[in-house]
């Protein structure tokens, strides 16, 4: 004969392992955080890329810079650009360039970034984005001279459904 307290323990068990399961950090993605803050999670596995668009402060031209996760790491592996400026071009030894329409791309350069990218946001002119998965972020509107840090990070499935892609708030 069972005891009355079993199906109450047993139900309690599965909503507890059921809890637990939601709060285990398992999804691969790269966290969003604003001045150490955590603000969303955008999804990146290992061999994954995203990009950080903005425009080029001075020439006002648009730069894409994409990034791919390698061994728990950001590297940077293409830069596009419009025209050489300030602070933008090839370092000599470090990818392949070559124009592409209205780009010039700077391919398979493998910087290795480290665990964590720190972007000083822009201005509102400046637009950075990020752009990953079919997901866009804009920074600049809600965080411009804020401290956003990116970096590879496991997220828990109640985290990510609660808070998902990183909405800045203004």
């Amino acid at each position: 004969m069972r005891s009355p307290l079993t199906v109450p323990r047993v139900c309690g068990v599965l909503a507890a392992a059921a809890l637990g399961a939601l709060l285990l950090p398992v999804w691969p993605v790269l966290r969003v955080s604003d001045e150490g803050s955590t603000i969303g999670y955008l999804p990146l596995s290992e061999g994954e890329r995203f990009t950080i668009t903005y425009m080029h402060s001075i020439d006002h031209l648009p730069i894409e810079e994409d990034l791919v996760l390698r061994d728990g790491r950001l590297v940077a592996e293409t830069t596009r650009i419009r025209q050489f400026g300030a602070g933008m071009g090839q370092i000599p030894g470090e990818g392949t360039g070559y124009a592409d329409g209205e780009w010039w791309v700077i391919d398979d350069m493998g910087r290795d970034v480290g665990t964590e990218l720190a972007l000083r946001v822009g201005s509102p002119t400046v637009d950075h984005r990020l752009l990953a998965d079919g997901t866009e972020v804009r920074l600049s509107p809600c965080l411009a001279a804020h401290r956003v840090t990116l970096d590879p990070a496991r997220a828990a499935t109640l985290p990510l459904l609660v808070r998902g892609a990183p909405h800045p708030r203004c």
